[in-house]
């Protein structure tokens, strides 16, 4: 079962690195082994979980990969559920096969 509005993962990581924590996002960027951009990105929301971020944030927050992965594929799905009704698209008439 989908979630109608999941939010972004950024969110997330945010929280439990930022928010839950006494690490500000440069420090939280060198724990993660990335640049600061690249973390500021994330948890703004402007960039999502890549497969290789999902790994870096499953070893740093000790939960596992697919998470991360499962968590984007949500709410990238979500958005693009939203844009089903301006998708001008009929069903596919396959012929019966005997």
């Amino acid at each position: 079962m989908s979630m109608h509005n999941p939010p972004h993962p950024g969110e997330l990581v945010k929280r439990s690195l930022i928010d839950n924590t006494s690490l500000t996002v440069t420090e939280a960027a060198k724990c993660l082994g990335v640049g600061r951009v690249t973390l500021s990105k994330l948890i703004n929301g402007k960039s999502g979980i890549s497969p290789e971020m999902a790994v870096r944030l499953s070893i740093v927050l000790k939960t596992s990969s697919e998470m991360w992965m499962n968590m984007q594929c949500m709410y990238d799905l979500a958005r693009a559920e939203k844009l089903r009704k301006r998708l001008k698209l009929k069903p596919l008439k396959l012929p019966k096969v005997a």
